[in-house]
């Protein structure tokens, strides 16, 4: 029986998918892109989060660490030492403060299916299903594909985030499983997107074609819209000019950068660039909008949500 690793379950989105949704994040990701809402997602392996505010200096999380990774830092915060931290998760086992947390655990499919099938009267009432995000879900294909052909066994509807990276040839034995897609485009430039998400652009053009072809499975395409990195009209336009002739592309949305995860690096001992960036405008975004519904000419729908 396959094991995934798995950070986060969250019930009841409303925001991944049709209807009432299970969010399963899975962890691990290729990329690393500078705006990233989960950096506790991209490291294929757990990781300790520190909520440094709850921290009520028992000291219980020094004594647990048998590789004296916990340090009082000059500031007064008991910070980890992250070139040390194994992610055992001894120091969160004795935290009953809950100020560190351990990001990621090991489920079988039928563990996690077990979590998923809790949530299935809403499924049923609502329309929704599961959505499998990151991470990166194409990263653990083997597991996609069981977690999947296990919840269409069982009349869940399906769904998945991706940003278009992995081995077509590992993943594409799940695509027949899900029914609907967010497939990630951030730049059309494969220099800027390698800038910006630390890898070039080509594999993840080459997958949205072929899983186009398969034509198994029903895509929306998402920009997330960041200033001054890929905001441009040409960059948006570029974008509905690749994607105006997949028939399996239905919408094209478009997504206004927020700063929400912002608290998040701190709390795993990193540094986030993109302080400072404002969230672009209702009117900057709609007019990106406009631009790619003259170049989509009806074939598909841009749109943008506030």
């Amino acid at each position: 029986m396959k094991k995934g690793v798995i950070f986060n379950i969250q019930k009841c989105s409303i925001h991944d998918g049709p209807g009432l949704r299970t969010l399963v994040f899975f962890k691990g990701c290729p990329l690393r892109c500078k705006w990233c809402a989960n950096p506790e997602s991209q490291s294929f392996e757990p990781q300790i989060m520190n909520m440094y505010s709850r921290c009520v200096s028992c000291y219980m999380c020094i004594d647990a660490c048998d590789k004296g990774c916990i340090k009082k830092s000059e500031s007064g915060r008991y910070e980890i030492d992250y070139a040390k931290c194994d992610g055992c998760g001894k120091c969160s086992d004795v935290c009953f403060a809950e100020a560190r947390t351990l990001m990621g655990k090991q489920m079988t499919a039928q563990e996690l299916l077990a979590e998923i099938k809790k949530d299935q009267g809403f499924y049923t009432r609502s329309g929704g299903g599961v959505t499998f995000s990151g991470g990166e879900p194409l990263m653990q294909p083997e597991f996609l594909e069981e977690i999947a052909r296990l919840c269409k066994e069982n009349g869940i509807k399906t769904a998945i985030e991706s940003c278009g990276c992995g081995d077509f040839e590992k993943f594409s034995k799940a695509m027949p499983y899900i029914d609907f897609m967010y497939f990630d485009l951030k730049h059309m430039d494969s220099s800027e997107h390698k800038r910006l998400t630390g890898a070039g652009n080509e594999m993840i053009i080459e997958n949205l074609k072929k899983i186009n072809e398969l034509g198994t499975t029903q895509i929306t395409i998402r920009t997330p819209v960041i200033p001054n990195c890929n905001d441009s009209e040409k960059n948006i336009c570029e974008t509905a000019e690749l994607i105006k002739n997949l028939k399996m592309v239905k919408a094209y949305e478009l997504l206004a950068y927020h700063n929400l995860g912002e608290n998040k690096y701190d709390s795993l001992g990193r540094t986030y660039e993109l302080h400072g960036t404002q969230k672009p405008s209702e009117e900057f975004m709609n007019n990106l909008v406009e631009k790619a519904n003259a170049v989509l000419d009806n074939k598909i729908k841009c749109f943008y949500e506030t």
